[in-house]
């Protein structure tokens, strides 16, 4: 093997286009979601406009967002302006002598190999990561960033076989040191597991009803407290234990991350209390009889209908229900 190996970033292509692509879908979210509180009536226009053009509401936010976009370039553009040397004796991410940013050097990286508490090979995230014994300098290398350099005449061309994986396979390092566990179930495929492929569906088709039945729905709500909310608690606590259960058990048959059965177990729990919050009223039209009458009356300050049967909740004036 040559006794060393140098790799270069790869030139990105089109990199403003995927750059404003990506802007367009961290904004979009909150587009739509502003434009249906709007629709929803749960948010006047005049509203915003005062929220926006209050003297409380600090530029600052602004600014700094704006320093971390530039930030963000800045060190994209000083990764890419530097080397990768892999050999015998470890790992450098190094600049050029004479880079312009030179005086980032600060930001270089040296794992030795003797210093390497793990080392590991993410494969669903396509990269190796590499963790020192110290816990800083953590070091990420993306297979898609890199292709080799030919520098001297110990280095292969930028078009020969050995790549990134290949090299540190060679140097038996995914032998020598182990692999990080948080990164390998990070990685954990949740779409390829037979258990949680369908609950991933399952999931889907309840947070589908539940926002569509909420789009069509024509009724407001009178009141919020626990004693309403508590049936639908104890269903989602409930369901989350039960599955959690069966994903434990499935894990047997076949590995599952522990970490990935827990966070599923809770977003489980979570998507099915709000559809049975929503599904229960749907239950209760159907199967709950006849409607009752109540006599209710406004408080003095307008906002309450205050029933004559003390056993009644109070019915609260939402934004939506005022003209009722």
């Amino acid at each position: 093997m040559p006794a060393s190996y140098v790799f270069v970033q790869k030139q990105a292509k089109h990199s403003w286009v995927k750059r404003l692509l990506f802007a367009t879908l961290l904004v979009f979210p909150f587009i739509v979601f502003f434009l249906w509180m709007l629709y929803e009536k749960l948010l006047k226009p005049e509203m915003l406009i005062r929220i926006l053009a209050d003297s409380s509401f600090s530029p600052a936010f602004v600014l700094v967002l704006i320093a971390l976009i530039v930030f963000d370039d800045v060190a994209k553009i000083f990764y890419r302006s530097g080397s990768l040397y892999i050999d015998d004796a470890g790992v450098r991410f190094k600049l050029p002598p004479k880079s312009r940013w030179a005086i980032l050097g600060v930001f270089e990286k040296d794992i030795p190999w003797t210093e390497l508490k793990d080392a590991t090979y993410a494969e669903h995230f396509q990269l190796i990561q590499l963790r020192p014994k110290s816990g800083t300098g953590l070091l990420n290398i993306r297979f898609e960033d890199w292709q080799l350099q030919n520098t001297s005449d110990n280095l292969n061309s930028g078009n020969a076989s050995p790549d990134l994986l290949t090299v540190f396979r060679e140097l038996k390092v995914f032998e020598k040191y182990p692999t990080n566990s948080q990164l390998v179930e990070a990685g954990f495929d949740l779409t390829k597991h037979p258990a949680t492929k369908k609950l991933l569906f399952g999931i889907a088709i309840l947070i589908a009803y539940s926002f569509v039945d909420t789009m069509l729905q024509q009724e407001e709500y009178a009141f919020f407290n626990l004693r309403y909310f508590l049936p639908h608690i104890v269903f989602g606590v409930t369901f989350a234990v039960v599955l959690a259960g069966l994903m434990f058990k499935a894990s047997k048959r076949k590995f599952m991350p522990r970490s990935n059965i827990i966070g599923l177990a809770i977003l489980s729990g979570l998507v099915f209390g709000v559809a049975s919050y929503v599904g229960g009223i749907r239950i209760n039209q159907l199967v709950g009889g006849p409607l009752l009458e109540a006599r209710y009356h406004r408080d003095a300050s307008c906002l309450n209908l205050l029933p004559e049967d003390k056993n009644l909740p109070v019915v609260e004036y939402p934004y939506c229900a005022r003209n009722y």
